[in-house]
């Protein structure tokens, strides 16, 4: 009788077993179908783009062009304000140069007049690149200014001695024969010359650190800037003020004064100002060409004879006369 139950529960297993496989497989697999469509469509798509990205390449943008270029020519107002006392940074052995001072407070930027104007050009024309060429040392607790110290004149004499040599010769005749008296030679001296000439040392450098008493205060280092000569305020920098850019018409004063000082605009702000309206693109000077002198040719016998021939052009039409 157990094998009859067991026979019997396996008979049943297999109807609904049967019966469920038959419901099963009369079911359409959606999702299947779905997914499968659902991948061949994203495919479809990358190919579409990439075939468009190749063929429709993206042209990279030009680089931003950052003044001032070897097209401009800037002017900035620069002063040292030393415990109430206005400086002027002299560097007239750098005229001419990209960066270059009058001696009067005028700072010029024209990166055209080097050989490599990209080097001072852009983002490399700063304040610590003038500050190098006119031997000034900026840093964020000193500053150091050259010939601000009183030196004492030094004086030279130099004694210069002459003297010049003579040769005297007689000679005595009697009769038919010849006599000739010893050569002797005198020495003369000359009067001696003496030039004194007076020279300056060669100024020092005066240091001036955070710290040091300045009008009987404490003395700090700044560095205020103004935007323009109309500016009403500037902005105090202690930090990193040597990598400040330069900007067309800006006023910078290098100050050691006590902390709270209120320090002056430059001295050439003024100037600064009539800069701007008479240039304000910035715009570098246009070059003047150079002109050779024309060669006149000489004929054999001595005289000269020129020609010359002058051209005028009018409404496209060329007219040349020779005289």
């Amino acid at each position: 009788m157990p094998g009859e139950n067991f026979s019997r529960r396996v008979a049943r297993a297999a109807a609904v077993g049967g019966g469920g496989g038959r419901s099963y497989r009369g079911q359409t697999p959606l999702t299947w179908y779905a997914v499968l469509l659902s991948i061949c469509l994203v495919g479809t798509g990358l190919i579409a783009y990439s075939r468009y990205e190749r063929t429709n390449p993206t042209v990279a943008a030009p680089k931003a062009v950052v003044p001032p270029t070897k097209a401009n020519l800037w002017q900035v107002g620069l002063d040292a304000y030393i415990c109430g006392k206005v400086h002027n940074l002299q560097a007239p052995a750098i005229q001419g140069e990209p960066f270059s001072t009058n001696g009067h407070g005028v700072v010029s930027i024209e990166p055209g007049l080097s050989s490599d104007p990209a080097a001072y050009s852009g983002k490399n024309a700063t304040l610590n690149m003038f500050l190098l060429s006119a031997d000034v040392i900026l840093t964020d607790t000193s500053l150091v200014l050259p010939g601000h110290v009183k030196t004492t004149p030094t004086t030279t004499t130099t004694t210069t001695t002459t003297s010049a040599k003579s040769t005297t010769t007689s000679t005595t005749r009697a009769s038919t024969t010849t006599t000739t008296s010893s050569k002797g030679t005198t020495t003369s001296s000359a009067p001696s010359t003496s030039t004194t000439t007076t020279t300056l040392a060669a100024p020092k450098a005066k240091t001036y650190k955070n710290g040091q008493s300045c009008e009987g205060k404490p003395g700090v280092v700044e560095v205020e800037v103004w935007s323009s000569p109309s500016a009403k305020t500037g902005t105090i920098i202690t930090k990193d003020a040597s990598s400040l850019r330069f900007k067309d018409g800006q006023l910078i004063v290098l100050a050691f004064v006590p902390k709270g000082t209120s320090i002056p605009k430059p001295t050439s702000a003024s100037t600064i100002n009539e800069f701007l309206l008479s240039n304000p693109t910035g715009a570098a000077p246009a070059t003047t060409p150079t002109t050779t002198p024309a060669v006149t040719p000489t004929t054999a016998a001595g005289s000269t004879t020129t020609a010359s021939s002058a051209t005028t052009t009018t409404s496209g039409a060329t007219t040349t006369t020779k005289g």
